[in-house]
């Protein structure tokens, strides 16, 4: 039996190509940037109009007539955009306020609702369960003529919306027959 040098016998591996090992970082690097991308889940919350032209937002500016934009109750959301819906529309805008009612409820992160749902404000008691202040423009822009219920989630900059698709619903003269025909079976069965 030869044993070679030390009693251990030695293992060759082969070397992997140089080209192969870029190949393979440069699928890692763009799944990365495409998982990136990609938007974050919906939530669905009440959404307030925040009005305050005039007032200083939470990024240091001044609202304006006709800005568009968001306010989300922790500072981890400014400067995100965000994709908001409300029956059929869609508007993309950033978040550069904080609020309603609380600073520190990044109720996103951890799939809970809003505080203010339970009543809960950090600097003020919350009087509706909003978890989403919409700017005057933004608020008019998207239909609502009263605070109502909003979809909202996070998107990557540029991020183009596209309206929702609706199942397609059927034709009036079908479901005339249709019901015309449920009539007939019925009184079919009632001879």
């Amino acid at each position: 039996m030869r044993f070679g040098r030390g009693g251990r016998r030695r293992w060759r591996f082969r070397r992997v190509p140089l080209a192969v090992l870029v190949a393979i970082l440069a699928a890692l690097l763009i799944w990365t940037v495409h998982e990136g991308r990609k938007p974050g889940p919906w939530q669905r919350v009440f959404a307030t109009r925040e009005g305050l032209t005039g007032g200083r937002l939470a990024t240091g500016g001044i609202i304006r007539t006709g800005d568009h934009f968001v306010a989300l109750p922790h500072p981890s959301a400014l400067r995100r955009d965000v994709e908001v819906r409300y029956q059929g529309r869609a508007l993309v805008v950033p978040v550069l306020d904080v609020g309603p009612w609380n600073i520190d409820d990044a109720y996103w992160e951890n799939t809970q609702r809003p505080a203010a749902e339970r009543g809960r404000g950090s600097y003020r008691t919350p009087v509706n369960r909003a978890g989403i202040d919409l700017s005057d423009a933004t608020f008019a822009t998207l239909g609502l003529r009263d605070n109502d219920f909003v979809e909202w989630r996070f998107v990557h900059r540029g991020y183009i919306p596209f309206p929702r698709v609706a199942a397609p619903a059927a034709p009036a003269a079908s479901a005339a027959s249709a019901a015309s025909a449920a009539s007939a079976a019925s009184a079919a069965s009632d001879r």
